[in-house]
């Protein structure tokens, strides 16, 4: 009869060690953390010649501040029907952090020679002013995520294409 009682007392302390470690693991997934974020501002660029493709009817620098467009002639002088397309952006483009986190940002500019750049808070609030970012340079950007939503890393040159998102999840 001596072994119920062991027994029962094996099966209690599983139980509460097993609560105590599931309440831990709740609590350190709670725990605000910082995540560092690698970031490129690039250039990304597409060429074809008239005989292969015709090249867009509309300029897409009228689209976007973001898109260029160099025409049959432009793209290079010693092959007139040589055409190029590029588009400016911040890759990663996506990233998802929770409410109280803290996101630092280094970002290496590869492309583009001038980038007006600033962050703002989902609710519109200036987290970090309007910096000039200029080519071959790294710029390092921290904040606390402390509103849920999307938070906007933007270039104001070459808007809207080339922004970051940074979702807020409630914690």
């Amino acid at each position: 009869m001596r072994r119920q009682p062991l027994g029962r007392m094996v099966v209690w302390g599983v139980l509460i060690l097993s609560g105590a470690l599931l309440v831990g693991g709740v609590e350190a997934q709670q725990a605000a953390t910082t995540h560092t974020i690698f970031m490129n501002a690039v250039e990304f660029k597409g060429s074809t010649t008239t005989g292969k493709l015709a090249p867009p009817s509309a300029n897409p620098a009228e689209l976007s501040k973001g898109y260029v467009l160099k025409a049959p002639g432009e793209a290079d002088k010693n092959a007139p029907d040589q055409w190029e397309v590029a588009s400016y952006t911040f890759t990663p483009g996506f990233i998802t952090v929770r409410q109280g986190d803290t996101v630092a940002l280094s970002t290496f500019v590869v492309n583009g020679d001038k980038h007006e750049v600033a962050v703002l808070a989902p609710d519109g609030q200036i987290v970090m002013p309007q910096a000039t970012w200029t080519r071959g340079q790294e710029y390092r950007v921290s904040f606390v995520a402390d509103k849920v939503g999307t938070y906007h890393l933007s270039c104001a040159t070459h808007a809207p294409t080339m922004t970051a998102s940074i979702l807020v999840l409630p914690r």
